[in-house]
């Protein structure tokens, strides 16, 4: 049977509260008491009841996390940061899923405050602006609660930590231009992606920084069919000689056309990404890709939400975390000029 805190004051001969003052290195103590509580709660292998501490405190040590999309395996890997970083503090986490639903994402908000959840950490759903959407958000904010988003909100004023698409992109084409590439063309473009709007603006910057143009035809956007939009690109006389792929699937899916069509990666066509999925490296030829920095997100997001707990009142802070730019077999310097 577990010792409890009566049972150290009984056998101490002294009060509950002496007891309490000593467990929780208080003054009012003698030193005598002091050293005779510590070595008998030693002795027995005392352990306090966190619960009814945590209770007596208002705090529960608990933190939420809430995901867009579990289906991802990105958020499992970043969870698993998180609980690891938290863990050494005594905290553990709450996990949520969205599943790509702003009424998920709302619903999961308010169960994790009613699970007394000191703190969440969430990735929206949406790339939300606080003027078309983001009420649940906005309202959270104004209810001075605790939270960080892993993301961005415009107009939001909340701590948020996210990667910095933009530089991201323009390294990755900087990299295809010092091959020798001039026609590059983009996959992916959607204006209601955040990821997609940043990685076209940074393929954008990188062209024109270095005497280039990214031509509108050149220019394929994410919806049904965007496999033969590109083949269709890709038939013209003043095609592309590289194209960037706003993320590893779809870089995976236009493997196939792309062979089907006769071109060969890199030797017809090269093609560069972001993320770095596990099987990118398996890939033949294998993807030169990029990949974020989860750890560094990870350390970040956990302490802007724990220096929220602590001071609600600080300013709000936004972190941009650049990744990795992994250069593989799919780039090389064009044959067509």
């Amino acid at each position: 049977m577990a010792i409890t805190i009566n049972d150290l004051a009984r056998m101490a001969n002294t009060s509950i509260a002496t007891v309490s003052r000593v467990l929780n290195n208080k003054p009012g103590v003698t030193d005598s008491t002091r050293q005779r509580v510590s070595a008998l709660a030693e002795q027995l292998g005392y352990r306090p009841n966190r619960i009814a501490q945590n209770l007596a405190l208002q705090k529960s040590h608990v933190l939420g996390f809430i995901a867009a999309d579990l289906q991802n395996p990105f958020y499992i890997l970043f969870f698993r940061r998180v609980q690891h970083q938290v863990a050494k503090l005594g905290y553990q986490v709450l996990i949520a899923d969205s599943e790509q639903d702003v009424e998920f994402e709302k619903r999961n908000i308010e169960i994790m405050l009613q699970h007394r959840a000191e703190g969440l950490m969430i990735f929206p759903v949406h790339d939300w602006k606080v003027q078309t959407g983001a009420d649940h958000l906005l309202e959270l904010r104004l209810r001075k609660f605790p939270f960080v988003v892993v993301g961005r909100v415009e107009g939001l004023m909340a701590d948020s930590v996210t990667s910095n698409e933009t530089d991201t992109a323009y390294q990755e084409t900087k990299h295809l231009l010092d091959l020798g590439h001039r026609r590059i063309g983009f996959i992916g473009a959607d204006n209601e992606n955040r990821c997609a709007r940043e990685r076209l603006e940074g393929v954008q910057r990188a062209l024109e920084a270095n005497g280039c143009q990214l031509d509108p035809a050149h220019v394929i956007p994410l919806q049904q069919g965007w496999e033969g939009q590109m083949i269709a690109m890709l038939s013209r006389p003043s095609r592309p000689t590289a194209l960037v792929i706003v993320n590893d699937v779809c870089a995976m899916i236009a493997y196939r056309p792309l062979l089907q069509a006769g071109l060969r990666i890199p030797q017809d066509i090269s093609i560069a990404t972001f993320d770095n999925s596990l099987w990118t490296s398996h890939l033949l030829p294998t993807l030169t890709t990029t990949e974020e920095n989860l750890e560094e997100i990870a350390r970040v997001s956990v302490e802007l939400l724990l220096k929220r707990i602590d001071n609600n009142d600080r300013p709000a802070e936004e972190h941009l975390v650049p990744q990795a730019f992994i250069p593989r077999e799919s780039t090389a310097a064009p044959v067509l000029v």
